[in-house]
């Protein structure tokens, strides 16, 4: 008992020395993350277009695996991304480099030159190929960098490229020098660790005992062409986080367009605003009829010019004044489309037609009323139009004025948005996908892979080879710490069951007639050495025996230990508790007095001499009987909870279960019933020292479950009494 409980708590230590929450993997994590952030901090002050900021991620991956170095990788973009605001995009780019390098160091490939140039190649074009794309999408520009720009403007001169290609060759070329840096730094501060310490940071994922790659590869060709349950999980993890990213991605760009588009209205509404503030409103008639030789007119159409040069989204300002056939022109600014086409403004004084989408306000525009902010789609573009009504000191309406905001910037924000939203989630989106992989893997994948596998080798088994077959599953030790567990349990339960019932089924006749044998035998030499009738007792403790150990089984305890054939060969066993004592003189054992040290030393012996009759039974047998738990009972039934019991001072759940349950029968029995040399005692008395003895004499769990069927108990000991 004691080596199986070692067993257990090593293999919970190991598991638990291999999780990701240790103090010390924790710790790597944070290291890692620090010295990312110091390098790339230290590097930004010389204004290279380097990062060096993947050097903790690298050696985190190395020494404690995919996970904590891509919680390290992301980690260390959080924290850049509170300093400089946008390396929270570029996260998923450090994943993958993690990604990338848990891949060629676990399969060895960096052992040679040639596989560490590879392996560098590989995250540059992460680094600087992916990511100059990504800078490129983000500003719509490439970098400023003076090395940069000096190997674009070389590449351009050479080769004729454009100036996006310049970009990520350049920027792919740089980067091979940052992670050829990076990589060396890394291997450097890896070299001086000592191998020993390495290890302990090593994260595993295995949830049963590591199985060799060969089998691993048996295991899973058993699947393939099927979408096995671990697929099924994976690919639900993806399918969900992909359908959760797109639902909040499309509501936020929804919200976001609708926010945008409500600002702006509101921009085009100030813009008019300021703009009627700059018209006097008495001059209006003076302004339409001289126009340009109007008193006051180039002034206030010079400070509109301003108004609306101060913002590139202004596109046209303009004032009318509604009349029934139409508009009068009073302003009409020049005006230059993105594309570079100039569009006159027209005459004041002019009368146009009403733009049509604010021919169904005309009453409200004749009226001087507000009219809401309207989307307008012409052929010099689209625009967010917004008219106000500007009167004169009596409270007439003399014009509105009008400006028109392109609308071309919800789509470029919008754009925007949607790139920095993709990115933003695409670093945990990866971190996702690889924790659901590596946990689908460690925790559902291989366990119920390896189980299926064995449990079918135990399904047709033969003869020569169950015991090793049933071993074999046994041994995957599967602590899943879920219901994958206790289905691993109940299979293996099942299996030992289905495996003994079959052997039992098998070798009944021989076992039983052996049994008979051997139980012939010892009785023989029992009778030749001593005739003693036992009376009741042996009757009455087996009686309490079954109480207790149903009892136990009702309560929950010991519940992988009673089973039924376990209740079942301690209830037979039980008459046999006892037969050591043919071996005590009559001068002892029928003493009516109390024994001196030296009888009551002769009297402990009954219990080792009923141990070694039973073992010799045993022998002659051969095979699992009921008779081993007569030798525990025989052997152990005076050994203490507490450990100062007889005869080898057992102490706590090292004592079998069987001699545990038959102290609490025994000393029961002997309470309650008549001895040579005491009278019985009352129940109530007998059950005080039962209970006293809880904890010091006997199991308290086996004196719980009796106390709780001392009705039956009393049963018993009536029904004895009248026979």
């Amino acid at each position: 008992m004691e080596d199986r409980k070692t067993d257990k708590k090593t293999v919970k230590t190991t598991t638990k020395d291999r999780g990701l929450l240790r103090p010390r993997v924790l710790i790597m994590i944070v290291c890692g993350t620090l010295l990312n952030f110091v390098l790339s901090t230290l590097v930004k002050q010389t204004n290279l277009p380097f990062y060096i900021d993947n050097v903790g991620s690298i050696i985190v991956t190395v020494l404690g695996g995919i996970i904590p170095g891509v919680i390290t990788a992301l980690c260390t973009n959080l924290i850049n991304f509170a300093v400089d605001g946008e390396s929270i995009f570029y996260a998923s780019l450090s994943v993958l480099i993690a990604m990338v390098t848990s891949v060629f160091f676990e399969s060895k490939k960096v052992k040679t030159i040639r596989g560490k140039i590879l392996y560098i190649l590989v995250i540059s074009l992460i680094g600087g190929g992916i990511g100059s794309l990504i800078t490129w999408f983000l500003y719509g520009e490439p970098s400023d960098a003076p090395m940069i720009v000096g190997i674009m403007n070389w590449f351009a001169n050479t080769f004729g490229m454009g100036v996006f290609g310049c970009h990520v060759a350049a920027t792919f070329l740089t980067d091979i020098i940052d992670k050829t840096i990076t990589v060396i730094i890394a291997l450097t501060i890896m070299q001086v660790l000592p191998e020993n310490f390495k290890k302990t940071l090593t994260v595993s994922g295995w949830k049963h005992r590591r199985i060799s790659y060969s089998d691993q590869r048996n295991i899973l060709d058993n699947i393939k062409g099927r979408l096995s349950i671990g697929g099924r999980t994976i690919l639900l993890v993806v399918l969900s986080g992909s359908l959760m990213a797109v639902i909040i991605t499309s509501f936020a760009l929804f919200n976001y367009r609708d926010k945008t588009r409500e600002q702006i209205a509101a921009n085009a509404a100030q813009i008019a605003y300021i703009a009627a503030n700059e018209i006097d409103p008495e001059r209006v008639d003076d302004y339409v009829r001289y126009g340009y030789e109007a008193d006051g007119y180039s002034e206030t159409r010079e400070n509109l010019y301003a108004i609306m040069n101060s913002s590139e989204d202004i596109q046209f300002l303009y004032a009318y004044r509604p009349e029934a056939s139409g508009c009068r022109v009073v302003f009409d600014l020049d005006a230059t489309l993105p594309d570079g086409t100039f569009v006159p403004g027209v005459r004041p004084g002019s009368l146009i037609d009403y733009e049509e989408e604010f021919i169904n306000y005309k009453d409200q525009l004749l009226a001087g009323e507000e009219v809401p902010t309207l989307e307008v789609h012409d052929n010099y573009g689209e625009y967010l139009m917004h008219y106000h009504p500007l009167f004169d000191k009596n409270g007439n309406l003399v014009c509105y004025v009008v400006s028109n905001i392109k609308c071309s910037i919800i789509s470029e924000n919008t754009r925007d948005f949607i790139v920095r939203v993709i990115l933003l989630f695409a670093g945990f989106f990866l971190l996702i996908v690889i924790m659901g992989v590596w946990i689908a893997r460690f925790r559902i994948l291989m366990p119920i892979a390896a189980m299926t596998k064995y449990a079918d080798e135990v399904a047709f088994m033969d003869d020569e080879n169950y015991s090793e077959k049933l071993k074999k599953i046994e041994s995957l030790d599967i602590h899943t710490g879920d219901e994958l567990e206790l289905l691993y349990k109940a299979i293996c339960k099942l299996t030992s069951d289905t495996v003994a019932q079959t052997t039992d089924i098998r070798n009944k006749s021989e076992e039983i007639s052996k049994m008979q044998t051997g139980l012939i035998i010892t009785m023989a030499d029992m009778v030749e050495s001593r005739d003693s009738d036992t009376g009741a007792h042996v009757q009455k403790t087996s009686a309490y025996v079954r109480i207790i150990l149903e009892g136990l089984r009702r309560n929950g305890y010991y519940t992988e230990k009673l089973t039924d054939r376990y209740i079942r060969d301690v209830e037979m066993s039980a008459p046999l508790h006892d037969v050591g004592k043919v071996a005590i003189s009559d001068t002892v054992l029928n003493k009516p007095g109390k024994l001196t040290d030296e009888e009551f030393a002769i009297m402990k012996t009954h219990t080792t001499e009923g141990r070694k009759m039973i073992e010799s039974a045993i022998s002659k047998v051969e095979g699992d009987t009921y008779l081993k738990e007569a030798r525990n009972m025989a052997g152990y039934h005076h050994e203490r909870w507490d450990g100062r019991g007889y005869p080898e001072g057992l102490h706590g759940e090292v004592i079998p279960l069987s001699a545990r349950v038959m102290a609490v029968a025994d000393v029961f029995d002997a309470l309650v019933s008549p001895r040579v040399y005491k009278p019985a005692f009352p129940l109530e008395k007998a059950l005080s020292i039962i209970q006293e003895g809880a904890g010091t004499q006997f199991d308290p769990k086996c004196v719980e479950v009796f106390i709780e069927s001392i009705d039956e108990a009393v049963k018993i000991m009536n029904k004895y009494k009248e026979e």
